[in-house]
């Protein structure tokens, strides 16, 4: 897994919507607007699940995700494989941190990715290329 750069913490904290991509094992993708996210640490995303549907099955059925996002300093995209918590102390801690951040949410699941590359997504030579 690799850590993420300063510049793109420091975009992703400054953001607010991230899209969350999946693919199902036939390879039907889905993408999906995320609110509720937070980095565990400089390798790790989670992503709190209220309202998945396609996307948790794609999750169970092909657990690697893309998640992009654009930012105040350019747009970035991230890939990694994620692991599913639904009764274990991620999944506890994921639940009091909505409860805190938005009460009106109930976690089903969270979604913990590993930080395996990071891309460029903002406009210029450095277009697609990746960082990480």
């Amino acid at each position: 897994m690799v850590a993420l750069t300063t510049e793109i913490r420091e975009s992703l904290a400054g953001t607010r919507t991230l899209f969350l991509a999946t693919s199902s094992q036939n390879r039907v993708p889905n993408v999906v607007p995320i609110g509720a996210f937070k980095l565990l640490d400089d390798e790790t995303l989670l992503v709190s699940d209220q309202y998945f549907h396609k996307t948790l099955q794609n999750l169970k059925e092909n657990p690697v995700v893309a998640l992009s996002w654009w930012g105040e300093k350019g747009g970035y995209q991230i890939k990694g494989p994620v692991t599913l918590h639904t009764n274990d102390e991620i999944f506890v801690q994921d639940v009091r941190w909505m409860k805190e951040v938005r009460p009106h949410l109930t976690p089903k699941s969270a979604v913990v990715m590993k930080i395996a590359e990071a891309y460029h997504v903002k406009p210029g030579a450095d277009a697609g290329k990746k960082i990480l």
